[in-house]
């Protein structure tokens, strides 16, 4: 046989290695070990995990070429909980492997209801030795209508909450929200509101 002949033979033989090769995967699995519902986005693909509860996929990473080929891929995670702020994270998956990602609580939060029969046109808050008041929680020209709700993500320690509401902008504060990590704090507001706040753990109502 020929020097060009075996040459040929070599290609063809290298595309068909190719073409047979074997797959690369590897195992993903993310686990929400947050107090609340997980939403959000795995390898573009949306999902939801309920609080201590797991998703698992077979990431495709790719297929060998005569033996050499890609033996690792980087997929992105994103989303959010109550008790997780929104973030973006890229995950090494290898061949072969099973990768373990947990989703943990970083923050809490209150779970505020305008329970009272006019609107409110505005919220704020600031620490409790703190002087001046954050900027408006609602989005421009949104105003929470009686029985509205609104999800505040604070960070852990003492919190106190202005209301801004009717027609004349009447202000009302609810003083001394106490948060922690992991927990949602439910407020039913209306004028004059008291201390009686029900803290939650729990999924997303």
């Amino acid at each position: 046989m020929g020097t060009k002949n075996i040459g040929a033979l070599f290609a063809i033989l290298v595309i068909v290695m190719g073409l047979w090769g074997c797959s690369q995967e590897g195992n993903l699995t993310v686990r929400n070990e947050c107090a609340t519902e997980f939403q959000g986005h795995i390898d573009n693909q949306p999902v939801v995990i309920d609080t201590n509860m797991e998703y698992r996929t077979t990431v495709y990473i790719g297929k060998t070429l005569a033996v050499v080929g890609p033996t690792d891929i980087i997929i992105d995670i994103s989303g959010g909980a109550w008790t997780r702020k929104d973030f973006t994270d890229k995950v090494s998956i290898k061949s072969g492997e099973t990768t373990t990602y947990r989703i943990t609580s970083d923050v809490g939060a209150c779970d505020f209801t305008n329970d009272y029969s006019l609107s409110v046109n505005a919220l704020s808050v600031k620490h409790c030795d703190s002087t001046r008041f954050h900027p408006n929680l609602l989005d421009k020209n949104q105003k929470l209508s009686p029985g509205d709700k609104k999800l505040i993500q604070l960070d852990k320690g003492c919190w106190d909450i202005l209301v801004n509401y009717g027609r004349e902008e009447i202000l009302d504060t609810v003083t001394a929200v106490h948060i922690k990590i992991g927990e949602v704090d439910t407020i039913k507001w209306a004028p004059g509101f008291g201390d009686e706040i029900t803290s939650l753990a729990g999924a997303r109502p």
